[in-house]
C-alpha cells in the first residue's frame, strides 16, 4: 500500500507517457534512422546534400516567413481583441461566436476565405458590380500566389480565435485587488498592464506562440490547397518527395522532417530559456478570486469586429450551398437551389461511408483520450512528484513535433504490426494529436474544482472511483465538453496522417474533400464544407445523451 501511495502519480500518468513515447518518440527515432540509412549504411551525406539544395533552402525560408508573420499577427490581433472585448466575451453567446472559426478545419476555412477573396470571389464580384474593377484579373491575386498571402490570411484568421480561447481564462482570473493596489500607489494604466496583466498573460502568449508556430511550420493541408507550385511550404515539399514517383527522393522527406523537428525543438528551447524568469512571475502570484470587470473602452466595437470576422465566411458559405450558379459581377444570386446538397448526398456514393468512418474514429479517439487523459490530468493537478515538470513537457511535446515526422516514422512499423490501412492505426495517430489538449483542459478543470472535496469524500468512507463519479465528474462537464470539441475538430482536420496511416482504405471526410476542391461546382463544395460543421454538432448530441445516462441523476 505504501508503494502504491508513493508511486500513485507515476501510475496515473504512466499510460499517457507510454503512448507519447511509443508513438512520438519511436516515430521520430524511426524517421531519423530511415534518413541516415538511405545509402544502405549509416551516413549523414543526405543531410549535407539537402542543406545545400536550393529548392530546400528556398522552401524553408519561404515557410519560415509565413510562419513568423502568421504567428505574430495571430497573437497580436487576438491579444488586442481579448483585452478590448473581454467584458463582452465573458458571456457565453459572444464567446461561442468568437470561437466559430475553430469549428471548421483549416483547409475548409481556407476554402471559405477563397470564396470571399479570390479573383472570382465575393469581394471581386462586388467591386465589379460597383464598377471599381472591370475584370477578375484586376482584383489582387491573394491565393495560389508566390508570396503565400492566402496561406497567411487563412492561418491568421484561424489563429486569432485560438488565441482568444487561450487568453480568456487568464483574464477571467486576473486579480482586481492588485489592480486597485497599483492605482492606490499612484500607478497608471500602463503600470496595471505591466504588473497585473503581463505576468499572467505572457506565459500563455508564449505557449500559444509555440503551438501556432510549430503547427503552421509543419502543416500540409492549407499550403497544399492554397499555395503556389513554387516556392512550396516545407511540408508540401516533404509530401511530394515522400509520395512521388522517384523513390530515391523519399529519404529526403525523412531528412527534411528531422531538420524541421530539430529546428522547432531548438527554437522553442532557446526561447523558453531566454524568457524563463519572466514566466516564473506567473506562478509566484496568488489570485484573490476576484475578477477585473472592465479592460479597455471599446468592448462592443471590438466584439463587432470579432463577430464580423467569424460570421461573414460562415454565412456566405451557407448561402453558396444553395446557389447553383453565381455569375461573376452579380452582387446577389438570381436563384436559390438545393442542387448542391442533392448531388452531394444522392450522387456521391462514398459520402455516407466517409461520414460514418469519421464519426467512428472520433468517438474511439475520444474514448481513449478520456481514459488516458483523466488520470494524467488528475496527477498533474493534485500531486507534486519528482520529474513533474519534465513529464508535463513530454506530454505536451506532440503539439511541438511535426505530425508528418511522426506519421512517416511509424508508418512502416504499423505495416509490420498489421494496423496500417486499418481504423486502429488511424485512431492511434489521432489520439497522439489530441491527447495533449485533453490533458491540458482536464488538468485546468481539476485545478478549478480543487482536491479538498475528493479528500473529504474519501475520508468519509467513499471509494476513490465513487468520489470521482459523484464529485468530480459532474463538475468536469465543461472541461469534458471542451475535450469533445477539440478532439472532434482536430480529428476532422487530418488529411495527410489519415491518408498515410489509413493507406486510402480508411475513407474519412478530409480524404473525400481534397479531390473535390477544384473539380466540382461551388454549391457542392460549399455544401460539403458545411458537413464539417454539422458532424461536430451531431457528435456533441451523441455525447450529451451518453453523459445524461452516465451522470448521477441529479446532474443528468
Amino acid at each position: 500500500m505504501k508503494w502504491y501511495d508513493k508511486n500513485k502519480p507515476y501510475l496515473l500518468v504512466g499510460p499517457a507517457i507510454l503512448m507519447t513515447l511509443l508513438l512520438v518518440g519511436y516515430g521520430l527515432l524511426m524517421v531519423f534512422i530511415e534518413s541516415i540509412l538511405s545509402s544502405g549504411s549509416l551516413s549523414l551525406e543526405i543531410y549535407r546534400t539537402l542543406l545545400s539544395d536550393e529548392i530546400f533552402q528556398s522552401s524553408f525560408l519561404f515557410s519560415l516567413r509565413i510562419v513568423v508573420v502568421s504567428t505574430l499577427l495571430s497573437l497580436g490581433i487576438g491579444f488586442v481583441l481579448v483585452r478590448s472585448a473581454f467584458p463582452v466575451l465573458k458571456r457565453s453567446f459572444p464567446r461561442l461566436i468568437s470561437w466559430l472559426p475553430m469549428l471548421f478545419p483549416h483547409f475548409v476555412w481556407g476554402y471559405m476565405l477563397y470564396l470571399l477573396f479570390s479573383q472570382t470571389g465575393l469581394f471581386s464580384t462586388i467591386f465589379n458590380g460597383l464598377g471599381i474593377i472591370a475584370l477578375p484579373g484586376d482584383f489582387p491575386n491573394l491565393f495560389m500566389d508566390s508570396a503565400g498571402l492566402g496561406i497567411m490570411i487563412t492561418y491568421i484568421w484561424k489563429g486569432v480565435p485560438f488565441v482568444i480561447l487561450m487568453l480568456l481564462p487568464v483574464y477571467e482570473q486576473l486579480s482586481h485587488s492588485q489592480k486597485q493596489l497599483v492605482f492606490t500607489l499612484g500607478g497608471k494604466k500602463g503600470a496595471v498592464f505591466r504588473y497585473v496583466e503581463w505576468p499572467y498573460v505572457f506565459p500563455v502568449l508564449l505557449e500559444t506562440f509555440f503551438i501556432i508556430f510549430s503547427f503552421v511550420l509543419a502543416a500540409y493541408e492549407v499550403p497544399a490547397l492554397l499555395g503556389a507550385t513554387y516556392p512550396k511550404m516545407i511540408s508540401v515539399l516533404s509530401y511530394d518527395w515522400f509520395f512521388g514517383t522517384n523513390w530515391e527522393k523519399q529519404p529526403y522527406a525523412y531528412a527534411t522532417m528531422v531538420i524541421v523537428t530539430t529546428f522547432i525543438v531548438f527554437f522553442v528551447s532557446i526561447l523558453s530559456f531566454i524568457t524563463r524568469r519572466s514566466r516564473k512571475h506567473l506562478y509566484q502570484n496568488q489570485n484573490d478570486g476576484k475578477k477585473i470587470e472592465s479592460i479597455g473602452h471599446f468592448s462592443n466595437f471590438s466584439f463587432l469586429n470579432i463577430a464580423f470576422l467569424s460570421l461573414l465566411p460562415t454565412l456566405f458559405l451557407f448561402l453558396s450551398s444553395f446557389v447553383s450558379k453565381w455569375e461573376y459581377g452579380m452582387i446577389l444570386p438570381k436563384t436559390i437551389s438545393i442542387q448542391g446538397w442533392r448531388v452531394l448526398f444522392l450522387e456521391q456514393p462514398y459520402l455516407l461511408e466517409a461520414i460514418l468512418t469519421s464519426i467512428g474514429i472520433i468517438l474511439l479517439a475520444l474514448l481513449l483520450n478520456v481514459i488516458i487523459g483523466i488520470p494524467a490530468a488528475n496527477a498533474l493537478a493534485f500531486y507534486e512528484f519528482k520529474g513533474k515538470a519534465t513529464i508535463d513537457t513530454l506530454l505536451l511535446s506532440p503539439l511541438f513535433v511535426p505530425v508528418l515526422a511522426v506519421a512517416m516514422g511509424i508508418h512502416l512499423t504499423f505495416i509490420r504490426l498489421g494496423i496500417a490501412n486499418r481504423w486502429i492505426g488511424v485512431v492511434l495517430i489521432h489520439l497522439i494529436l489530441t491527447l495533449p489538449y485533453t490533458i491540458r483542459i482536464l488538468r485546468a478543470g481539476f485545478e478549478r474544482v480543487g482536491k479538498k472535496q475528493g479528500e473529504l469524500a474519501v475520508s468519509l468512507g467513499a471509494k476513490p472511483f465513487k468520489a470521482f463519479y459523484l464529485i468530480y465528474l459532474p463538475q468536469l462537464l465543461p472541461s469534458l465538453r471542451s475535450v469533445v470539441f477539440i478532439v472532434t475538430v482536430v480529428s476532422l482536420s487530418q488529411y495527410f496522417v489519415t491518408a498515410l496511416i489509413g493507406g486510402g482504405n480508411v475513407l474519412t471526410l478530409p480524404l473525400l474533400y481534397f479531390p473535390f476542391f477544384q473539380s466540382v461546382d461551388q454549391s457542392i463544395m460549399a455544401s460539403f464544407s458545411l458537413i464539417f460543421a454539422i458532424v461536430p454538432v451531431g457528435i456533441w448530441v451523441i455525447i450529451e445523451l451518453v453523459l445524461k445516462i452516465l451522470l448521477p441523476k441529479k446532474f443528468g
